[in-house]
């Protein structure tokens, strides 16, 4: 039984991921909340930064940006470490939705979303290079730098 459970909740998840990838926040809109339980912000107004972390109950929760979406991926973590299932992210260049594990994020350009300083992600590696030189970013990173102590960094929390 727990087999059967397990099997439906990967076919369940690969199902939401063919759904959300590649499209664009006005997209997906339907499928999440109105409001970013970090920030506490209509997301629908910053909808080009929007990130999203899928649950394993199968909810959406949407975030008014990358760093805000790494900081509920860490708070959801602390109380059960397989709670999270997908981290995604809106590439700042083409405007769709991309899987956060495997995108390129510039580190201290001068743009900044509706939290101040964050990290900005792009699908592919040469448009954050591109967007490094243009913007004047400090670093580019992987995902794997996206911990809570950088997170609060950037949050100067």
């Amino acid at each position: 039984m727990k087999r059967i459970i397990f099997l439906f909740f990967i076919l369940v998840s690969s199902l939401f991921s063919a759904e959300i990838l590649g499209k664009n926040y006005k997209e997906i809109s339907k499928l999440v909340q109105e409001v970013c339980p970090i920030k506490n912000v209509d997301i629908d107004k910053h909808k080009d930064w929007a990130g999203f972390v899928e649950l394993k109950d199968g909810s959406i929760v949407a975030l008014s940006s990358s760093k805000y979406t790494f900081a509920y991926m860490l708070i959801e973590q602390k109380k059960d470490d397989k709670s999270v299932l997908n981290v995604y992210v809106t590439d700042y260049k083409t405007k769709k939705i991309i899987d956060a594990k495997t995108a390129y994020y510039v580190f201290g350009s001068n743009i900044m979303s509706v939290g101040g300083d964050d990290v900005i992600p792009f699908a592919l590696e040469s448009d954050a290079k591109e967007f490094y030189k243009e913007k004047h970013g400090r670093q580019i990173y992987r995902f794997d730098r996206m911990t809570e102590n950088f997170i609060n960094y950037l949050d100067m929390r």
